[in-house]
Parts: structure tokens; sequence; C-alpha cells
């Protein structure tokens, strides 16, 4: 399906925002990696063309060609001719555990520790503002990305994502969600490692829950609260293997 602002989601829909300085090749590929790392894009799945992706973000066509070219270029993109082509994201850059895992191994506990704090402190902010501002067609939207226990790893690593996503575009604030994607970038696939232990799924569903019931009830303390609990057991889970493992 062809993803434009229009077609995706809130959430994606942030990545295709317009960029402040014009002719960045570099940051018009950072964004769609970013939201391959995070999931926002998954392989096979078609990017809008040159004409339309200048036009979300901003650039000029010959910035987005080049963009795109790159992108091939890197292996993040595969790129089909004719009626049906267009340019994809290639099927080989979906994240694996091997790759989670050099990444902690990578990672001091420091790094994740601060990791976590930054971005607990986006996630409240974004969860403050969205508990005053949702209403009830926001509120079924945010509950519709609460996964369920028996889904696979790589389902709830986007669902977590699109869920904290969606909580930022409750809160009407494009520059708090793009912020919220590069952080995730940053997390990388660390995510997938907590996201295949079931006990953090039973956990993570009731945190999802309460962050949804006080966005829903327009409580801007209790959403912060637990989208700061959804943000330490991410953290904590991983702080946890780091210590068994190295």
């Amino acid at each position: 399906m062809l993803l434009t602002p229009q077609g995706a989601s809130r959430s994606l829909a942030a990545v295709f925002t317009p960029i402040k300085s014009r002719g960045l090749v570099d940051e018009v590929c950072g964004r769609i990696e970013q939201a391959v790392e995070t999931g926002l894009l998954t392989s096979g799945q078609r990017l809008p063309n040159e004409t339309e992706l200048a036009a979300a973000l901003g650039v000029s066509a010959v910035t987005a060609r080049e963009a795109l070219s790159q992108l091939r270029s890197s292996g993040i993109i595969r790129t089909v001719r004719g009626r049906s082509g267009g340019s994809f994201i290639a099927d080989d850059v979906l994240p694996s555990r091997d790759r989670a895992l050099d990444q902690l191994r990578a990672l001091t506990r420091l790094q994740i520790s601060d990791l976590g704090l930054h971005y607990q402190a986006i996630a409240a902010a974004c969860a403050s503002v969205a508990a005053r501002r949702s209403d009830a067609a926001d509120v079924a939207t945010l509950r519709s990305f609460i996964p369920t226990s028996d889904q696979d790893p790589l389902h709830w690593r986007l669902a977590l994502s699109e869920f904290l996503l969606e909580v930022a575009a409750i809160a009407r604030s494009a520059r708090l969600a793009r912020e919220l994607i590069r952080l995730q970038a940053d997390l990388g696939t660390l995510t997938l490692l907590p996201c295949a232990d079931p006990g953090y799924r039973t956990a993570t569903t009731g945190l999802l829950e309460e962050v949804a019931a006080a966005v829903e009830s327009h409580q801007p303390a209790a959403a912060e609260t637990a989208v700061k609990a959804l943000v330490a057991a991410t953290t904590d889970w991983l702080l946890h293997e780091q210590s068994k493992r190295y």
C-alpha cells in the first residue's frame, strides 16, 4: 500500500512532515532509516514517489531523488520499475535478535539508563498534554494499538512504538512525535528483546491499559506516571538482561 501522509496513521505521518532546512539529503534519509529502525516502516512497504516525498518533506524534487538514491545504495530500499513499481523498504532490513544482542553488548549501563530517562521525559510530556486534549475518537485509536499477549515480538515492538507515538499525536505535537521517533531509533532493535519475554508482555499490557485509561479520564498526572512506568519496564528489563549476559 502506498504510504502518504494522508493515508498513513498519524504516528507514521510524523515521519513525512516538512524538514525546516531545505536540501538536506542526509536528513531525509535519516527520517526513513529511523522509521525502519522503529518498525513504523517494514519490509515490502511502499514509499511515496519522488514528487510526493518532496512535497511532504518540503524539499526539492532533486533532494528527494538523491535521498532515494542514497537509501537504495545503502540497501534500505529497493526500486521496481513499471506501472506497479516504486520504491519499497527492502526485504532484509527487519530487526533481528542477533542485532539486538550486539547493540545491548555495545551499550554501558549508564548509556541505557540515560536513554531511558530521556525517553521517559519526552513520553511523559506527551502523555500529560494528551490527557488534557483527548476525545473519544483519540482514545479508541490509542486502545487499538494495545496488543494481545499471544502476538509475536515484532508485532509487539511495533505496537508499543505506535502506541506511544499515538499519545504524541493526541497531544497534537509533531515535534514531540519526531523526538519519540528519534529516541526509538536510538533504542533500535533493543526493544525486540523484552518483547520476546511473556512476563514483560503481560506487565506491559497492564501499563498500556493504565495509560489509555488516564488519557481517557483526562488525568495528566496519572498519564505521566503510567507512561514513565511503561518506559521504565523496558529500561529495567534491558539492564537486568545485560547484567546476566555481560
